[in-house]
């Protein structure tokens, strides 16, 4: 916990507010994104409901854990109220992906990490088109496929994403959005981006979660904000934002929020 704890510290240093934007776009997309988060800060009445359903159950499951493992416990059997609790996004965050989906035109969007489903249901709200929602441990699917299947334009892909990213990537002609929220190791981090990336274009979006949950996160992180691609960076230390607007002057940003 230290890590994290000192890399707060650092963050709360360097984060600046709107006045640091000169961008009118990301000036603009800021003040949006702050609107929105206290405009539905209660979220979907729904989701909400589902998310405390799996806060209290009591369930011991059995994870296959195909990452880098839990900074909280160790060993695979976890109740899904941990799960919950300890690995799902809360509640802000998922808000804020939902945002940063709909700055794009959303007709591919992959979601890398379904986990319970929380983030891939707040998703599915802002997807024109069709969203691809990865996971690697079969328990963990087996429960957000229970509500996600009311979802129509979602579509589940089970199994190592090592294995199952490069298939779904090769069928699509562009991706308008993605959520990394899956390995949480450096070296399978930079590979997906890098499938990924030559699909991407100028009204492209890309989150980072946890981009400061681990020595190896942070290196990725650093890693792919200098990107000849990316054209601007937004840190918002649960998660970091790339942009690649080729219009834009190049930009790395640490975002109160």
């Amino acid at each position: 916990m230290f890590f994290q704890s000192w890399e707060y510290f650092i963050y709360f240093l360097k984060k600046e507010d709107e006045h640091s934007l000169h961008s009118p776009f990301y000036y603009n997309c800021y003040q949006e994104l702050k609107r929105y988060l206290k405009t539905n800060k209660a979220g979907i009445s729904s989701l909400e409901k589902r998310r405390e359903f799996f806060l209290e159950q009591n369930t011991k499951i059995v994870s296959k854990d195909l990452g880098a493992g839990s900074r909280w416990e160790s060993g695979s059997g976890r109740t899904v109220s941990t799960i919950m609790k300890r690995v799902t996004t809360p509640l802000k965050f998922s808000l804020v992906y939902q945002f940063l989906c709909k700055q794009t035109p959303a007709y591919a969007v992959l979601d890398l990490g379904t986990s319970l489903g929380i983030n891939t249901a707040y998703l599915s709200n802002s997807v024109k088109g069709k969203l691809y929602s990865f996971e690697g441990d079969p328990a963990q699917m087996e429960l957000a496929k229970k509500h996600l299947d009311s979802h129509f334009n979602v579509q589940l892909v089970s199994g190592n994403l090592d294995e199952t990213l490069r298939e779904v990537v090769q069928g699509l002609p562009r991706i308008d959005f993605v959520l990394m929220d899956a390995n949480h190791r450096y070296a399978p981090t930079i590979a997906y981006f890098d499938l990924i990336s030559p699909k991407l274009h100028g009204s492209s979006i890309v989150v980072l979660a946890d981009i400061h949950w681990s020595g190896e996160m942070k290196r990725a992180w650093n890693h792919l904000k200098r990107s000849p691609r990316v054209t601007c960076s937004m840190d918002f230390f649960d998660c970091g934002v790339l942009f690649f607007r080729p219009d834009h002057v190049r930009s790395h940003l640490v975002m109160a929020i």
